[in-house]
C-alpha cells in the first residue's frame, strides 16, 4: 500500500510540474468506509465526478483445486468488491449532473484464459457482467459504463506473473507467442483507450467492451 501511495504521489508531482492539475487519495478499495471518504474528499476538492476508471486488481496463479479459499476471497475483495464500491459511491454524484463515464478494467481472461488463472479469470468475467448491468441501470441518467480489455501489458502485474513462474523468460515467451503483434502493450496504449471511452468521442457507447490486446481475442 505504501509503495503504491508513493508511486501515485510521484505521478501527481509529475503532472503538476508539466502544468496539469492532480490530487491523490489513498484507500483500500475493499473497505467501504475508506472508499466513501475518498469520494467525499474528491467532491469537496472538485465539486464533481466526471469519470471513474476502476482498475484496482490483484492476481494469483494456481490450479483451482490448489487455490486457498482466502486467496480466492482476496481476489474478489479487490477486483470485484472494490469496483462495485467505487461505482456505488461515484454514481450518485454523476446522477446529480446527469452525466458521467465509468470505465472498468476487465481482461481478456474474461473470455479466454490461461492455465492456473481460474480465480483471476472469474473476477474479470464478473466485472464484464457487472458493467453491463450498470450500463443498463443508469443509461437514462446520462451515465455510460464500459470495459476496457487490456491484453498483456508491461506492468507490475504481468512481471509478477512471469517472475513467479519456474522459468520467467520462458513464461514471457509463451505469452508473447499467443499475441499476433508479438509484444506487450505499453501502459500508455491502454490509457489512450480508457481516455477514448471516457470522452465525448464515445458518447453513444455504453455496455460494451473494447479489447486493446494486440489481436489476442481475434483468435479465440
Amino acid at each position: 500500500m505504501e509503495c503504491d501511495a508513493q508511486e501515485a504521489r510521484s505521478v501527481v508531482q509529475q503532472i503538476r510540474q508539466e502544468g496539469g492539475r492532480a490530487d491523490v487519495c489513498v484507500c483500500d478499495v475493499g473497505e467501504e468506509d475508506q472508499v466513501r471518504d475518498s469520494f467525499a474528499d474528491v467532491l469537496e476538492r472538485h465539486g464533481r465526478i466526471d469519470v471513474l476508471f476502476a482498475s484496482a486488481a490483484v492476481q494469483t496463479t494456481a490450479p483451482a483445486a490448489d487455490l486457498d479459499a482466502a486467496e480466492w476471497d482476496r481476489l474478489h475483495r479487490v477486483n470485484v468488491r472494490g469496483t462495485f464500491l467505487c461505482c456505488k459511491h461515484a454514481i450518485p454524484a454523476m446522477r446529480e449532473r446527469k452525466s458521467g463515464a465509468i470505465v472498468i478494467a476487465a481482461s481478456g481472461h474474461a473470455f479466454a484464459t490461461y492455465p492456473n488463472c481460474s480465480a483471476y479469470a472469474a473476477t474479470k468475467g464478473a466485472l464484464v457482467a457487472f458493467m453491463r448491468g450498470v450500463a443498463l441501470d443508469y443509461a437514462a441518467d446520462g451515465i455510460r459504463a464500459n470495459c476496457v480489455i487490456p491484453g498483456a501489458t508491461d506492468t507490475r502485474l504481468i512481471r509478477d506473473y512471469c517472475e513467479k513462474s519456474a522459468d520467467p523468460k520462458k513464461a514471457l515467451g509463451q505469452i508473447l507467442a499467443t499475441i499476433p503483434m508479438r509484444r506487450l502493450a505499453e501502459p500508455e496504449e491502454i490509457a489512450q483507450a480508457v481516455l477514448f471511452l471516457a470522452s465525448p468521442l464515445a458518447g453513444y457507447i455504453t455496455g460494451t467492451c473494447l479489447a486493446v490486446d494486440g489481436g489476442l481475442l481475434a483468435q479465440a
